[in-house]
């Protein structure tokens, strides 16, 4: 007791610092509590097999609902990465019959999945839209990216899943390289697949806007073929006082 006396100072001193330790540890397990509840987490996974039937699943496993704006798709052909899309975000539609719906793109809930389609179905729009070459042979990978857009904040969030491709006799088959989802968190990822999705709308704007004549076409439509495209759509639009009423 006469030590405790004599070196209360000390004493105090010491219990000062190993209660803000204990209480730097408490702090710091709620930080990682909290952002373990708020990060976002996307997983892709093959259903109904891994052959050219089978499709691709998107399950929102995050604490907050997202929005769904395009499917990435990289293709490994001949030993070469070549960057496509497989989703009908930046105007590109595999689905052309389909109704908003059915889109690949759109508002996505906690604990929610949707049906991407068909896994083949997916890998001929991204073979469509790529730029492979006249000779090539074979394809030996194909890595799909799902982009999306959390409710918190205006940054994108990304889950990657790569599929190899094995051929068996007349039909192919797509075996995952792991078993989780690789989720691209990292702001440079993050950036860079952002840049993707905007190089992709530039090509669909550059496409668009040079005619058949290679000259570059004038915005605006004529009211007339707009009116006759609803009618052929079975689709009649009504005066606001007609709606009115």
């Amino acid at each position: 007791m006469e030590w405790l006396v004599d070196h209360n100072q000390v004493v105090s001193i010491a219990v000062q610092i190993v209660t803000a330790f204990v209480w730097l540890v408490y702090l710091q397990l709620l930080l990682q509590n909290f952002r373990r509840e708020r990060r976002s987490k996307l997983l892709l996974t093959r259903v109904a097999g891994g052959h050219e039937r089978g499709h691709l699943m998107l399950g929102n496993m995050g604490a907050e609902p997202i929005f769904v704006k395009a499917l990435l798709a990289d293709l490994v052909v001949d030993g070469k990465t070549y960057h496509s899309i497989a989703s009908d975000s930046g105007g590109f539609a595999p689905f052309g019959d389909s109704q908003p719906d059915e889109s690949i793109k759109g508002p996505l809930n906690t604990a929610e999945y949707r049906d991407l389609g068909r896994i083949s179905d997916l890998v001929d729009v991204a073979l469509e839209f790529s730029s492979l070459p006249d000779d090539a042979k074979e394809m030996e990978t194909v890595v799909f990216t799902v982009l999306a857009e959390s409710s918190r904040d205006n940054i994108l969030v990304a889950g990657r899943l790569s599929l190899d491709v094995y051929n068996a006799g007349e039909h192919q088959r797509f075996l995952p390289q792991s078993l989780s989802t690789e989720q691209l968190r990292s702001f440079r990822k993050r950036r860079e697949l952002a840049s993707r999705l905007e190089e992709m709308l530039e090509q669909e704007a550059r496409a668009y806007l040079t005619g058949e004549d290679g000259k570059r076409r004038g915005r605006g439509a004529e009211l007339g073929q707009l009116r006759l495209k609803q009618r052929g759509d079975g689709r009649q639009t009504k005066a606001p006082h007609e709606a009115a009423e």
